[in-house]
């Protein structure tokens, strides 16, 4: 277990938040790595998430709700950006507000995990928590939406991540 977390440090190290609070139930990680067409260990599928949630993707796939990234772009002025904020400013301002909020985690939506309250929302969109690596990014002070990041177990889709108000 300690070269795991070795590796979700450095992925939250490159992503610009070291000190994000993960929370994953250990059994549920390792039924998720252990399926015969699994592609990713957590730290693989917790950088995949956390780069659709920082950067430009379309949101839900089937659905067309919008990124976190489009959700910022679409009113730049509440998070302290410019009428017409570049790509990296809207990355910078999601992720500072991530990095900002003492309270801020990332949970990986497992077995475990939703059956406790404050982590009983499932994607809006019913993407299956034993089949994907599906987070919940949870930023009380900022971000008022609940927000998903979905990783496709057997890499077949790319990472997305949608927001539900």
């Amino acid at each position: 277990m300690k070269q795991k977390n070795s590796d979700v440090q450095a992925v939250l190290a490159a992503v610009g938040l070291p000190g994000l609070h993960i929370v994953a139930n250990p059994t549920d990680v390792a039924a998720l790595e252990g399926q015969a067409d699994g592609q990713y260990t957590l730290a693989e599928a917790l950088q995949l998430a956390l780069e659709a949630f920082l950067s430009n993707s379309s949101g839900s796939p089937a659905q067309g709700h919008d990124s976190a990234f489009d959700v910022v772009r679409s009113s730049p002025d509440s998070f302290g950006l410019a009428a017409t904020p570049s790509d990296a400013e809207i990355t910078e301002a999601l992720r500072r507000m991530l990095a900002d909020d003492p309270q801020a985690e990332i949970v990986l939506l497992t077995p475990a995990t939703t059956a406790q309250d404050k982590y009983r929302f499932l994607p809006e969109y019913g993407e299956s928590i034993t089949a994907n690596w599906v987070f919940r990014i949870i930023a009380p002070a900022s971000w008022p939406m609940l927000q998903w990041a979905i990783v496709d177990g057997r890499g077949q889709t790319p990472a997305y991540s949608y927001s539900f108000d």
